[in-house]
């Protein structure tokens, strides 16, 4: 559940900036699929590069400022690469500079964790 909560927080992360940021804006005319296309290079690398806590909740606040700076990073870069495949492809989005991937990963990250910390938290492991 925790991970669906994940995967739903990226995709709304995504499609959020998109609509909200006047300078992330599709290349072609179908801006759903563009969408979609950029959500699943998110989930990729989200997937591949875990940097989430554990439970949002119950995490120290340090941890989740160290762990939400690096995630906004994180982000920003996938918004450049994001860019940098649909110039490549002339299909998915077009992110107009640095700073607007810099604001559109902190609402991708944003949204995450909020989403991650609704509802019920993942219980501790025991050994």
């Amino acid at each position: 559940m925790y991970k669906r909560r994940r995967l739903l927080g990226t995709y709304l992360g995504v499609a959020l900036a998109t609509v909200l940021l006047s300078g992330i804006t599709p290349i072609l005319g179908s801006p759903p699929w563009e969408v979609v296309l950029a959500g699943a290079v998110f989930l990729i690398a989200n997937q591949l590069i875990y940097s989430y806590p554990r439970a949002v909740r119950g995490a120290p606040l340090i941890m989740l400022l160290i762990l939400g700076t690096i995630g906004v990073v994180q982000d920003t870069l996938l918004w450049l690469l994001v860019s940098w495949i649909g110039s490549q492809m002339d299909y998915g989005l077009h992110v107009d500079g640095f700073l607007t991937a810099l604001v559109g990963g902190v609402v991708v990250r944003a949204t995450v964790l909020l989403l991650m910390a609704v509802g019920p938290q993942p219980t501790p492991e025991t050994s």
